[in-house]
């Protein structure tokens, strides 16, 4: 009897969830740029072309991928608890870091960027610097990539700035 590496299941939600962003974004003025090497926390990174010119305005991304994500607060969000590793990795970025969480079984993208989360929640920090591994990160259910995605051509044209405080700016 041969070995061989087995698939698992988690590795097929991350390549469709992969798949299904790629597909969902409107390729008429986004590029996506999968990462490779090292995952240090970032998955992709998509580049804004206006008006058919690309001006290097980006979003980076951490792709994850649940068959059903959890629903809460009546429906209205959808929970998933994210690396604290990979959320004071975000904040240092001087570029929007989005967390893309992909419904792999309705095929639904839906996304949170991750400054501007933390910067709506400054109780995070105080978590941030604690021995907690995780944070459930909420997002609204109707925070999700589409055609009409002027949302994430504004955040692929900020650009943050981290502060004493540990909170980033927009500048």
């Amino acid at each position: 009897m041969s070995v061989y590496p087995k698939d698992t299941e988690q590795q097929k939600v991350s390549r469709k969830s992969a798949k299904i962003l790629v597909y969902t974004l409107d390729s008429d003025h986004w590029d996506y740029k999968l990462e490779t090497g090292s995952d240090v926390g970032r998955d992709c990174i998509l580049e804004l072309a206006e008006n058919d010119q690309w001006k290097n305005h980006k979003i980076e991304g951490q792709i994850k991928g649940k068959q059903k994500p959890v629903e809460i607060l009546d429906g209205k969000y959808i929970s998933f608890p994210l690396e604290v590793k990979t959320i004071n990795y975000a904040l240092q970025s001087p570029v929007a870091f989005v967390l893309f969480v992909v419904d792999t079984t309705n095929e639904i993208v839906y996304y949170q960027p991750i400054q501007e989360y933390v910067v709506a929640n400054p109780n995070l920090l105080d978590k941030l610097s604690s021995d907690q591994r995780t944070i459930n990160i909420r997002i609204p259910k109707n925070q999700i990539v589409a055609k009409e995605d002027s949302n994430l051509q504004r955040l692929a044209t900020t650009i943050y700035k981290p502060q004493e405080d540990g909170l980033p700016k927009a500048v």
